[in-house]
């Protein structure tokens, strides 16, 4: 396959744990080509090197021209992990590792649970029960929902153990609702005990299986409903490594009935935030433009900066 078409000429950015995109030129083309699940696994096959540190390679079956901070030759491969398509096409990578290593019985396991353990399941309850409800109770909700899934349980455990946290709000996550010690509170049995000693009750290995994906990627999705009938997706992560892009980023993507379909990129910095929306309803963006004083109002009297917002018709 030649790249002889300007719209195959994509720059990746790549750093060590850091977020990685396409030219905004040819995110649509790129997001069609790429039918990828987020936390899915990617190889950059290098073919060549080309001027000015930068390669030729061949990504999930399609060329492009990769800038990459490292010393690699033709025939190396890297290791990608896809992260989202909206609103832009994002891949982040880790160094390879230079020196072999033998895995112990845990880190065997630990492989086993990623390759084979089931997908955590999107939320269940909506947020809040009517849309009217959104200003007063979805941020809180929300955040209750992203604290409470079990993703951080191990640390709110530390925070417990040192008299930080009550118990009570320990055993509100899913493994504190496994534990013996909620089973004793109710005067029930331990639960059914793991098979052949297993090293976590089984229950909990899409949670294990979530918490090795962030760990390795830094990037937090939540899916479900804000309001009944009003599916939700969330994505969260670190910014890049450059000085212009740290800070921490999340992608909103909703359905609305007024405005069709929305896609939200927000970067928080210690300067304010940046709002980018793309709305797939004709005139729908002059709507959020029209909207953007009270946003910036709204924002204020949380203690929240808006240092620009951009809206477009996509």
């Amino acid at each position: 396959m030649l790249i002889n078409d300007e719209t195959q000429k994509q720059v990746l950015t790549i750093l060590a744990k850091t977020a990685v995109t396409p030219t905004a030129d040819v995110q649509e083309r790129a997001s069609s080509l790429l039918q990828l699940n987020p936390g899915q696994q990617v190889k950059a096959e290098i073919i060549a090197n080309l001027p000015n540190n930068l390669y030729l390679a061949r990504v999930a079956g399609e060329l492009y021209k990769l800038e990459i901070p490292l010393n690699v030759q033709p025939g190396e491969t890297l290791e990608l992990t896809f992260v989202t398509a909206d609103p832009r096409v994002t891949f982040q990578m880790l160094r390879p590792q230079t020196e072999s290593v033998q895995l112990s019985s845990m880190g065997k396991w630990l492989a086993d649970v990623v390759q084979n353990a089931p997908v955590l399941p999107s939320a269940q309850d909506p947020l809040v029960e009517h849309p009217e409800q959104v200003a007063a109770q979805l941020a809180g909700r929300l955040k209750t929902s992203l604290t409470q899934n079990g993703l951080f349980y191990e640390s709110h455990l530390a925070q417990w153990a040192l008299g930080g946290l009550p118990l009570k709000e320990l055993l509100k996550e899913p493994q504190g609702k496994l534990s013996r010690m909620l089973s004793e509170r109710e005067g029930g049995s331990a639960g059914e005990e793991t098979a052949g000693g297993a090293i976590a009750d089984g229950r909990t290995l899409p949670l294990i299986k979530e918490q090795l994906h962030l760990l390795n990627t830094g990037v937090l999705a939540w899916q479900g409903e804000a309001w009944p009938g009003q599916e939700m997706r969330l994505v969260i992560g670190e910014g890049g490594a450059e000085q212009w892009e740290q800070g921490i980023e999340a992608n909103l993507a909703l359905e609305l009935p007024r405005l069709g379909g929305v896609k939200a990129h927000l970067r928080f910095t210690p300067e304010g935030i940046n709002v980018e929306l793309v709305c797939d309803r004709p005139g729908a963006s002059e709507l959020l433009r029209q909207g953007s004083g009270e946003l910036r109002t709204s924002l204020a009297s949380q203690g929240l900066h808006l240092n620009k917002m951009a809206a477009k018709d996509g």
